[in-house]
């Protein structure tokens, strides 16, 4: 080589290299950088899941409840972790009521969302003193993967106080004295009352029950229309009946004859109708009583119906 070429490729060199190291230097960050832009688009879920445990109150009163909360969250979905089955807490001086478990998300920035999941125990204190929840052993595992993991809550503590008065010791006593007032003051009212209407009740006059209506009592007592024995029936019908008209009318039944009782009882305002049965009536009872004559059974309804039908409005007043 031309001796005289070499020494300008020499002297060229360290610019020629000045430049590409330049120019190198400009176009590098217009070129696109896969590996940062894969650190800046890392999937949000992939974040730790975090545990949390606490209770509402560190001070509980003997006869009130300890609400115990474990809380497991991570950004991402739901079924992003696989909880495996959490053990009972360890309790001392604590027994468990109850418990129930609870989903949620949470909004983050950017249209994120947090996964939260939430066990609640609720807790009955046995004594008074100081009460421990023992740390808890929580395990996950990646569906994805299939690795598990475990988180380890720390202890909680609780205090439990005195128990809270029962909203019926908070009663002032003059309620209760109140109370004991209007009781006795009832009770009182309902004794006068009482005692008011037996004494107006026995001093009130009984009733005058009207003559009819003792002896349709007693027609009905004395005589069955469905009795077999015509005659008899017939006949005491006929004693009840004159009896009566006797005791109303002031009428001597038994010398008096049918027709001597109809014109007394046409004088005292019995309707001719009226009479007219009842001579009827009067006339078939001398003959059955008298002269032995037969009666049958639509001719001794007829007797028993005109003796009621007699009775019956007089008896109510009419």
């Amino acid at each position: 080589m031309n001796p005289h070429k070499v020494m300008v490729l020499k002297q060229t060199l360290p610019a020629t290299l000045l430049f590409l190291t330049l120019l190198l230097s400009a176009i590098a960050p217009c070129q696109p950088n896969d590996s940062l832009d894969a650190s800046a688009h890392l999937p949000y879920d992939t974040a730790a899941v975090e545990l949390k445990t606490y209770v509402e109150n560190s001070k509980v009163p003997l006869n009130r409840r300890v609400i115990f909360v474990v809380e497991l969250s991570w950004a991402g979905d739901m079924s992003r972790y696989h909880l495996l089955p959490i053990s009972q807490p360890v309790l001392t001086n604590l027994m468990i009521e109850g418990s129930g478990s609870a989903n949620r998300l949470e909004e983050l920035p950017g249209g994120r969302y947090r996964s939260i999941r939430s066990f609640t125990y609720r807790l009955s204190p046995v004594a008074l003193g100081m009460a421990y929840i023992e740390g808890l052993e929580i395990r996950y595992q990646d569906p994805g993967t299939g690795e598990v993991n475990s988180l380890i809550s720390q202890r909680v503590s609780v205090q439990v106080i005195d128990p809270l008065p029962d909203s019926s010791d908070n009663v002032p006593p003059f309620i209760y004295l109140l109370l004991l007032g209007v009781f006795f003051s009832a009770i009182a009212y309902f004794l006068v009352r009482y005692f008011k209407t037996r004494q107006a009740a026995v001093q009130a006059p009984e009733r005058e029950i009207p003559l009819a209506e003792q002896y349709l009592k007693i027609l009905a007592h004395d005589v069955d229309p469905r009795g077999t024995n015509l005659r008899e029936m017939a006949l005491e019908t006929a004693r009840i009946f004159r009896e009566y008209l006797s005791k109303q009318y002031n009428i001597s039944t038994r010398e008096a004859s049918a027709g001597e009782i109809v014109d007394h009882l046409r004088s005292a305002g019995v309707s001719e109708e009226e009479l007219r049965r009842m001579e009827e009536a009067l006339q078939k009872w001398d003959l059955i009583k008298f002269a032995g004559a037969d009666i049958g059974p639509a001719e001794f309804t007829n007797l028993y119906e005109v003796v009621k039908n007699f009775l019956e409005p007089r008896a109510h007043g009419f």
